[in-house]
């Protein structure tokens, strides 16, 4: 499955990590807390772990507004690439904006070095939101997965770094 929406913001980091290592944080939707800033708590995710049509639920502050996340895995292929839509969030997004989703890409660099990207899909519903999407929105989004990026790559070299010691 592709992303629907335009794709909106791109963000790629480094991480000194197996492919492995890394899918397991991002397999795990009860991580999340650990490393997305953005996420308190994740509410309700799926028992039998991550799949295509999983859900998971998650309380999370967005520039300083609390709020609930409902997300949907749309698709899932072990150690290379997971993609989830947002089918429900109480932020006033899906009012602005039609298909939002994202991906996570992994490609192995070097037996222990992961290629991780980070894309954001979403297309605004009129010309006022698409106004407001270039005049600042984005700019909210882009240092977001930032900081989700950036988190990944400290959460999993903890833990890899803890794994071999």
């Amino acid at each position: 499955m592709t992303m629907n929406g335009k794709k909106q913001i791109e963000r790629t980091v480094e991480i000194e990590a197996s492919a492995d290592a890394v899918w397991e944080v991002l397999s795990d939707s009860r991580l999340l807390p650990e490393w997305v800033p953005a996420v308190d708590e994740v509410t309700s995710c799926s028992v039998d772990g991550e799949r295509v049509g999983a859900s998971r639920s998650c309380s999370a502050n967005l520039a300083g507004k609390s709020g609930t996340m409902v997300e949907r895995c749309v698709e899932y292929t072990p150690t290379s690439r997971i993609a989830y839509l947002v089918d429900d969030e109480s932020f006033g997004m899906r009012k602005m904006f039609d298909d939002y989703g994202f991906s996570i890409d992994l490609v192995p660099s070097e037996p222990h070095q992961t290629q991780v990207t980070l894309r954001t899909h979403y297309t605004p519903k009129n010309p006022i939101y698409t106004a407001m999407n270039a005049a600042f929105m984005r700019r909210q989004f882009r240092q977001v997965c930032q900081e989700i990026v950036d988190g990944l790559k400290t959460f999993t070299e903890q833990r890899a770094s803890a794994a071999t010691t």
